[in-house]
């Protein structure tokens, strides 16, 4: 399995694991969480979503 960096933000790096399977990485803290999609786009979606979320719940 090789990773493939689909998409980089400032802070946040979104990597490919092949077979619908994602990792949404923080660069600061190196935190990583999975996301599951069917497709590059779909993960890149989710990822905003995720981004957004963690950004309003940090004070």
């Amino acid at each position: 399995m090789r990773r493939r960096t689909v998409h980089q933000w400032r802070d946040w790096l979104l990597e490919s694991l092949g077979e619908g399977n994602y990792e949404l990485i923080q660069k600061e803290t190196k935190a990583v969480t999975p996301v599951v999609a069917k497709d590059d786009m779909e993960a890149e979606n989710k990822s905003q979503l995720i981004i957004k979320k963690t950004k309003e719940e940090q004070p």
